[in-house]
Order: C-alpha cells, then structure tokens, then sequence
C-alpha cells in the first residue's frame, strides 16, 4: 500500500482534497478523476524500448511525479494500490481487449476487481479507450448508464464477463435482438489472481511488433468527450465534434503533449 504521504500527493494530483471514504459513490469519482487527470500513455515504453518497471516505487514516480502516465499494467496497478490504502476491498483480474473484433484476442490487460456492499465491480483507469467513468458493476445483462455512455455487462462462464457498449460503429456484431450498435469492448475474469502474474503479461506487451512498442498513443478522457495521440496525429472529440490535426515536427508533437496530457520528456 501507499505511504500517506504518496497517497495524499496521488489524490492531490486527481483533484482530491479530502481523504475520500470506500464508498461506491467515492470509487465513481476516483475513477472519473484519474481517466480525466492521469493519461494512458505508451510514450517512454515506445521511447526507451522496453518493458517498464512495475514495481510500486517506480510507478510511483513515473504516474505521479513524473507526470508521464502509462499503460494498463502500470496504470491499474498503481490505482490499485491507491484503493487499497483507501480501504477498498479490491484485486487484480486477467482481461482481454476486444473492441469489437470477430476473432479473440490473447490476455493482454490488467484490470480490477473491486468488492462494495452494492455487489462487485469492474474499476478500471488503464484501458486507454471507451470503457466507463465510473465503476460498472458485474451483473449478469444489468444495462448501466455512466456519464452518458451506456455499457452493459454479460457472464460469459462461472469466470469470465463480456463488457460491451452501445457505440456509433456501423456495424452490429452480436445476435439479433439485442441493442443496436452493441458490441464488446472488454472481457475480464473474476478468477483470484496474484501481482505477479502480471509481468510476464507486460513483458509480452512491450515487445517489437507490438501496438504499445511500435507506436506512440496516448488518451484522455475530457470533460465534454476524449483527447487521443497516435504518432504525431491528435485526435479531439468534444460536444459531439471530431477534429484531426497532423503535428508535423517535433516541436509541434511535443508542445501538444505538454497541452493536452501534460506529458514533458526533459
């Protein structure tokens, strides 16, 4: 867990004055707080060419005062740590990525699982798309509306859950009669896992050929919708609006990283 000291500077860094309690209402905001505060981010994994350090110290530094963000192994592991020295009942849980795909994709994400009175809930800050401002609780075809976006959770097995959501993609890519444009965005597993198995999963993930390796991406959620990096093009949808720009020099990509997600390399 988090010394006080590192915590109260995490929760400054969220915009959280107070120490907030382990309430359902509290997870909603530290949840919302961190997609909008903290960026995913591949930027020094594409840079220096390797694995990150996962261990909590370095984490720590990284996310926090470095200010440099990270990906789903770094960023749900360090908030994990945040919810358990709040007092949280919560744990790691092996998840893959789906986005909408046909065919499966191998375990390529760390998320969380968090246990409240209310039932048990996906908490996640490192996926670095479309997943929920808040915690989504896993009931089997509970439809939930968070912050506008709806998401519905599906049991696949005594393990696994299908998160999906209700998109503007073209394409419908479950059975007929279910919502429209609905499609998964995530699958997770609720089966107990330890902090460990997830290094292998990150050293496997930062290899050359790899998404995260080969290029630089970067996302955060904003207010009025989301900010998105990928090799020197930035992405921002606000109000409903798409505006691209191509950051054409160094200068230019880097002054927008600075902006939008507070990313400065020394």
């Amino acid at each position: 867990m988090l010394t006080a000291e590192r915590r109260d500077a995490y929760l400054e860094k969220l915009g959280f004055q107070q120490v907030p309690e382990a309430t359902k209402t509290s997870l909603d905001a530290l949840i919302s707080a961190h997609q909008m505060s903290i960026p995913f981010s591949t930027m020094a994994l594409h840079r220096a060419g390797c694995a990150p350090d996962l261990s909590a110290d370095a984490l720590y530094e990284k996310v926090v005062e470095q200010g440099l963000g990270g990906y789903c192994f770094e960023l749900n592991k360090l908030f994990q740590e945040l919810l358990e020295t709040l007092g949280f009942s919560v744990r790691p849980a092996l998840s893959r990525a789906v986005r909408g795909r046909d065919g499966r994709m191998p375990i390529n994400h760390r998320g969380i699982v968090v246990t409240l009175d209310e039932g048990t809930f996906s908490a996640d800050v490192g996926f670095g798309g479309p997943m929920p401002a808040g915690a989504l609780r896993l009931e089997d075809g509970a439809e939930q509306m968070i912050c506008g976006e709806t998401y519905i959770t599906e049991r696949a097995d005594d393990a696994w859950w299908k998160i999906c959501r209700i998109t503007r993609a073209g394409a419908d890519l479950h059975d007929d009669g279910v919502p429209a444009r609905r499609q998964t965005e995530l699958e997770l597993c609720t089966a107990a896992v330890e902090d460990i198995d997830f290094a292998t999963l990150s050293d496997a993930c930062s290899k050359p050929g790899t998404l995260f390796r080969d290029h630089e991406v970067v996302n955060l959620r904003t207010p009025g919708g989301h900010v998105g990096y990928l090799d020197g093009v930035l992405t921002v949808r606000e109000g409903g609006q798409k505006t691209v720009t191509e950051l054409a020099t160094a200068a230019e990509r880097d002054a927008a990283l600075a902006e939008r997600f507070g990313i400065r390399f020394a």
